[in-house]
């Protein structure tokens, strides 16, 4: 369904509430997923476990890094972006503490931010934002993270013409993808501006998080939207599996 048939209340309830109070939620989701923490010792369970913990500290500092500028400063992107960047710390959330509801609202959010992103003029604003806080090649370990952000900014211009102007009820089947990608290069660019910006005491931790962030979230394919016959074949897969005796 279309968020176009959706009481236009509802998406954007959801979305003002991620957008107001999804970093706080999402601070909190991993605060309490990171509590063990210390309690780790040095077992190889305990260092796939902190791993993981890593992974969830990193997308918190990426975050603040986004929210961190000042809002008017992301011009004609700012309304794609907060929409965007919501469905982002939804999901984030999932990852940290398995949250039914967040999970539920990964799907509003979507739908959402599709609404915008199938307009060249919010697409297009999304992806410059993205270039524009990127700047030039850093030197040194940071380079790394910049480099990943650049070839998922350019692989985003192959699949451009897949969204843009399409239904947004028709690509909603794999929407998560595109709005997942476009949040994480505003949110890897922007922790790649402040990671350039930092006082040589910070420096380190934030280019560790750089790199980290870009490694975990931006190098996979391109995104590529749904067409109606993929639709239609998830359908029948769905149906088929609730159907006694059709699948072996």
């Amino acid at each position: 369904m279309s968020t176009r048939s959706l009481p236009s209340a509802v998406p954007d309830r959801v979305a003002a509430i991620w957008d107001a109070e999804g970093l706080g939620i999402l601070e909190g989701a991993v605060t309490g997923f990171a509590s063990a923490a210390d309690l780790l010792d040095g077992s190889a369970w305990a260092n796939a476990r902190r791993e993981e913990i890593a992974d969830r500290v990193v997308d918190v500092i990426a975050v603040r890094a986004w929210h961190a500028l000042p809002q008017l400063s992301h011009g004609r992107a700012r309304r794609v972006a907060r929409r965007c960047i919501a469905y982002s710390l939804a999901a984030d959330t999932v990852r940290a503490d398995g949250s039914g509801t967040a999970r539920s609202d990964c799907w509003t959010l979507t739908t959402h931010a599709l609404e915008l992103l199938t307009i060249r003029e919010h697409f297009d604003a999304a992806a410059h934002r993205s270039r524009e806080l990127l700047g030039v090649a850093p030197r040194g370990r940071l380079l790394a993270a910049w480099q990943m952000v650049d070839d998922a900014l350019g692989a985003l211009g192959a699949t451009r013409h897949e969204w843009v102007g399409a239904d947004p009820a028709t690509v909603a089947a794999a929407g998560w993808v595109l709005v997942d990608r476009m949040s994480r290069l505003l949110i890897g660019a922007a922790l790649v501006a402040q990671s350039v910006a930092a006082s040589a005491g910070d420096a380190e931790l934030l280019v560790n998080a750089a790199r980290r962030y870009a490694w975990n979230h931006l190098r996979r394919p391109a995104p590529e939207a749904a067409t109606p016959t993929h639709v239609q074949r998830s359908a029948d897969l769905v149906h088929a599996f609730l159907t006694p005796g059709s699948i072996p």
